[in-house]
């Protein structure tokens, strides 16, 4: 036996030494027969098994190291923290490092920043994430990057060091040329990747290097952190089977405070629960956008579809409030499976405040909803299109749905109960009084301003956290009494020659007498000891059970109150988060009265009459607008992209066809642009040029038929253009122009000013420091106020609106923000700023290319794109009034139904409560048969937990190396595995070196290179993207001495080993 055992160890470690195979092979690839001998086990499995030099010519059966891959890194951004986008660069610049120049993948990263220009100026947050640059991705120079216009705004790249040299890329987004929100950045980069950048790598015969299977996106939020190690293990599963098309990862909040406690927990219990069950009954059904993998071929059949824009309510409520789930819910209509990964992991940054908390979940309650209520819907067409989706996935689905819905009255009854248990309140008055809370609630939602619900959402949170508080204090008493009882104290007393036997009454709700244990006190104790096994199988997520004490507490506010602001609030069209707050430059005066007669309004709103006569009617103007959006669709608009799910089917009663890609949609608009030349946008106006040094006069800048508004301008302290900049549309209504089509006008105008930036620092004098803000007219008046040196400006700190307007003299509105928005940067500056500042200046020095000169295939692409379905729409002429109409339309549909929905559920689980003669094992029959379905479903999804822990640990020992001191395996490695010990010696020892010549090329051909680019025009300049070389620079020269060089010192080097 012992010998038998030996010899089996000693055969098997030679396979596992020798043998080089990739991880979660195929079984095809992995034996010759897919069966096995029971009796002799090891010994078949080890004559059935395929050595490495084995092969077949059959696809199935080739190894995947002969397989190039390529690896796009797509990232959203828009205002994120320094903190947040160094942790981002920083990942980005581990892959640079990790990936070796003789590894069969390549990757590829890109930026896409919104709001990060404004005609040619380029804004804080974009300033802040180039002068990360250097730190994160060791970029010594920022000059050397191509610089490039675009018709989306301005491109930056720079190729990066490190092994392979992989191109990084920032496309910074211009508001007024492009579209914003995350879903337009997402399919410029889609569209981007597949019908451009996957067209130039391609072989002598015009086919592509990389397949379409092979060429994936990895999506990253720009506060993500992840390591190489993760990447490898998503592309563990994309290889591993090509039906897949995404793979999301295992993330983890970070930050401080009880509400980053709160998500810890949630965030592990949808991972460890949700996610998992998906993964095992079906597919998941969202690969969150922070981090996950797509293939590109997966994404070629939902893009047109991603693209369209939205005409109804539910519709924007799918598409805008959750793309990254609408993206999913897609994928699967189309027969593509999502996996969860949980071998792979990153970090990402979540809510700290209660009001950025409420407002992210508001958009993601509302879409969990409506893409949930999409997929029962199309759910006998999309089990025929997706064989993965069961009916178990269908029940499953739909028991989540409705728990959803009954979640606040489900929370009130529990609440209600634990009153009773620990103060001995009424159920019932406890009932009434919350539903009273709960209907104030929703009328502040209804009726009040964002500060009013977040203010009384806070009071309501706290005062739901002291009930539950004692409500844990009733439920464990009730614990208590029947861990008690079902030990029962049996007495005996003898009286009158007469033995009675006395024992403890059963608690009330006891199951039977021999088993006397409440139903809850049962299912309390199961739901521990799921979550205490559960924290022993993700033992580095232990301590997140830890977090499960503030989610107990704030459980109500999450389930209750957050759901009626989500369902108030699904009006809201806004993000949410990293928003940018408007300042209003002009003080708004109402009377009094005005604000008493609105009141007055809405209380007796049934003896408001209002005039119709001469006035279309508003469903007569919603009739002609979609008309006119039906006429402008047929016409070319995205919304018409094909839905296409597979060949002659039929989606939503309408035929269809295999998907269109964005290019063939693309060259549909140029054949209808060119049938009608004459029509023409308005994004198309020619951009006037603003100096900030030399602003234009107002009465220079107005229309020739608006001049007479150049006094009021001036009378309100908006002489020229630095101080128009600061203007929004309510501040030209305030101001007194009255006509609409003037102030629309006036406000485009106003638009395409630079906005006027006043850099933080302490001035050298008062005078420079008012010629700079441009209100050196005051400057007698700050020397009646004895301020005149830099010291004596220490006082305007403390200067309230009051005393600038009594003791300056500045009353003109535009002044007087001005210089509040002076005084609060002048201060020393910090080292953030003063670095910001620093890359400001070397930026708008490097050579500014122009994308129509440099590639005109590219620039088509893009302009193409943008008039296909990135092109902002009008204010005027959009769809946002008759979409907030079906919004208020459906938002009270969702509240009577939810409201009526969760009353019957109340009313029905409290009259059996009532009724003795109804009740089952101590409890009544809904409840019994609510608890044995919830029971179910936690049972179920712990089941399937059991099963992905099981994947997991199979996918760890797969990657775990059969050496010690080796890298992980994986399917696509980064890392060379045939390097030898003294080579890879050799080549780090030189690399180090590489940046010493660098510089040192770059100071001897600095002044000839820039002579060079001067003369030369730019058609010759290269750009990141079309770059297949590994030579970042402009000119042949650099990489011949580059080269030269890096030779002669690696031979020096040689020789002293």
């Amino acid at each position: 036996m012992v010998l038998t055992t030996l010899s089996i160890c000693l055969v098997y470690g030679r396979l596992f030494w020798s043998v080089k195979r990739l991880v979660l092979l195929k079984e095809i690839q992995l034996f010759w027969l897919p069966t096995y001998n029971s009796v002799m086990l090891e010994q078949w499995m080890y004559l059935n098994r395929k050595l490495s030099q084995e092969t077949e010519d059959d696809d199935e059966t080739l190894t995947r190291s002969d397989e190039k891959t390529r690896v796009y890194i797509c990232t959203t951004m828009y205002r994120e923290s320094r903190k947040e986008m160094q942790q981002l660069l920083e990942s980005i610049g581990k892959i640079s490092q990790a990936t070796s120049d003789k590894a069969k993948i390549h990757f590829e990263s890109h930026v896409f920043l919104d709001g990060a220009v404004r005609g040619d100026e380029l804004t804080e947050f974009a300033l802040q994430l180039i002068s990360l640059l250097k730190d994160a991705l060791n970029i010594d120079d920022i000059l050397t990057c191509t610089k490039t216009t675009t018709p989306y705004g301005l491109r930056l790249g720079w190729k990066l060091p490190g092994p392979c040299g992989m191109t990084f890329t920032i496309h910074m987004k211009d508001p007024k040329k492009v579209k914003k929100k995350k879903r337009w950045s997402q399919i410029m980069y889609m569209s981007y990747v597949l019908d451009f950048l996957s067209k130039q790598h391609v072989d002598r015969d015009g086919n592509p290097i990389v397949k379409d299977s092979d060429c994936f996106i990895l999506t990253t939020d720009a506060d993500v952190k992840f390591t190489p190690e993760s990447v490898e293990a998503l592309l563990d599963l994309m290889k591993r089977d090509t039906s897949v098309g995404a793979v999301c990862a295992r993330t983890h909040p970070l930050g401080e405070g009880p509400l980053v406690w709160y998500q810890k927990f949630e965030y592990a219990i949808g991972h460890w629960f949700q996610k998992a069950a998906e993964h095992v009954l079906g597919s998941v059904l969202c690969a969150p956008g922070c981090f996950s993998v797509y293939r590109c071929s997966a994404l070629k059949d939902i893009i047109p579809t991603y693209a369209s824009s939205v005409e109804r309510a539910f519709e924007f409520l799918i598409k805008d409030m959750g793309e990254d789930r609408w993206l999913c819910t897609l994928m699967v209509q189309s027969g593509w499976r999502i996996e969860y990964c949980a071998a792979s992991e990153n970090e990402t940054y979540c809510p700290e405040e209660f009001e950025e908390f409420y407002k992210q979940r508001r958009r993601w309650i509302a879409s969990t909803l409506a893409n949930i209520i999409s997929l029962i819907k199309e759910w006998s067409l999309i089990r025929t299109l997706n064989h993965r989706v069961s009916y178990l996935f269908c029940i499953y689905q739909i028991f989540l749905l409705t728990s959803t819905f009954i979640g606040p009255s489900t929370v009130i009854i529990i609440v209600a109960g634990g009153l009773n248990y620990a103060w001995d309140i009424n159920v019932v008055w406890a009932v009434v009084l919350q539903i009273i809370v709960c209907v104030i609630y929703a009328g502040i939602c209804l009726f009040m301003n964002e500060t009013w619900q977040m203010q009384s959402g806070k009071i309501i949170t706290f005062l739901y956290a002291i009930v539950m508080t004692a409500v844990v204090v009733g439920i464990a008493e009730q614990v208590a009494e029947d861990l008690i009882a079902f030990s029962p104290d049996i007495k005996t007393e003898t009286k009158n020659n007469i033995t009675v036997t006395i024992t403890t009454e059963l608690p009330a709700g006891a199951i039977s007498d021999d088993f006397p244990v409440s139903f809850v006190t049962l299912y309390l104790g199961l739901l521990i000891a799921v979550f205490l096994l559960t924290g022993m199988l993700h033992p580095s997520e232990f301590s997140c059970l830890l977090n499960g004490i503030t989610y107990l507490l704030c459980l109500p506010s999450g389930y209750l109150v957050l759901n009626i602001y989500s369902v108030v609030n699904i009006t809201d069209r806004s993000w949410g988060t990293r928003e940018e707050k408007d300042h209003n430059s002009v003080k708004k005066t109402k009377p009094w009265y005005d604000g008493l007669e609105t009141v007055m309004r809405k209380i007796f709103f049934c003896f408001d009459k209002k005039e119709t006569q001469g006035n279309p009617s508003n469903v007569d103007m919603q009739d002609e607008k979609s008309k006119r959006r039906r006429s402008e669709s047929d016409s070319g608009q995205p919304q018409n992209l094909s839905k296409s799910l597979g060949p002659g089917l039929k989606f939503g009663g309408k035929s269809l066809s295999r998907s269109q890609s964005v290019e063939q949609r693309m060259e549909q608009v140029n054949e209808e642009k060119d049938e009608d030349v004459e029509e023409e946008s308005y994004s198309d106006e020619e951009e006037e040029l603003y100096d900030e040094l030399d602003p234009t006069a107002v009465e220079d800048w107005l229309p020739k038929d608006m001049e007479e508004y150049a006094k009021l301008f001036k009378d309100n302290g908006y002489e020229n253009t630095n101080f128009l900049s600061m203007l929004t549309d309510v501040d030209l209504k305030r101001l007194g122009i009255k006509k609409v089509a003037q102030r629309r006008n006036l406000y485009r105008k106003i638009q395409n000013i630079p906005e006027f930036t006043i850099p933080v620092d302490v001035p050298k004098d008062l005078s420079s420091w008012l010629h700079q803000i441009g209100l050196e007219e005051y400057k007698p008046n700050f020397r009646r106020n004895q301020i005149k040196t830099v010291r004596d400006m220490e006082a305007l700190k403390s200067f309230t609106i009051k005393e600038i307007n009594e003791d300056l003299n500045i009353t003109k509105p535009g002044h007087v923000r001005r210089l509040q928005d002076a005084i609060k940067r002048l201060r020393n500056p910090t080292h953030d700023e003063r670095v910001i500042t620093k890359f400001k200046e070397e930026i708008s020095q490097a050579f500014l290319h122009d994308l129509r000169s440099v590639n005109q295939e590219e620039n088509k692409f893009w302009k193409d794109l943008i008039r296909a379905c990135l092109e902002p729409a009008s204010d005027a002429f959009g769809f946002e009034e008759i979409l907030k109409g079906k919004l208020q339309n459906l938002r009270n549909e969702w509240l009577m139904v939810s409201g009526i929905v969760n009353c019957l559920w109340i009313v029905i689980i409290m009259t059996l409560s009532s009724s003795i003669d109804l009740q089952i094992a101590g409890t009544n029959p809904l409840s019994l048969l609510f608890l044995i379905v919830f029971g179910f479903l936690f049972v179920l999804q712990f089941s399937c937990m059991l099963v992905h822990r099981f994947t997991t640990l199979s996918h760890f020992i797969a990657r775990a190396p059969y050496k010690f001191g080796q890298n992980y395996r994986s399917s696509v490695s980064f890392l060379s595995r045939d390097i030898d010990s003294e080579e890879e010696l050799l080549t780090r020892e030189v690399r180090n070196l590489e940046p010493q010549f660098l510089r040192r090329i770059r100071n001897q051909q600095k002044q000839g290179k820039r002579k060079k680019s001067n003369s030369k025009s730019s058609e010759t300049a290269p750009l990141i993207a079309n770059h297949n070389g590994n030579d970042i620079y402009t000119g042949p020269p650099v990489k011949e001495a580059y080269e030269e060089n890096m030779l002669a010192e690696r031979g020096q080097y040689v020789r002293k080993v």
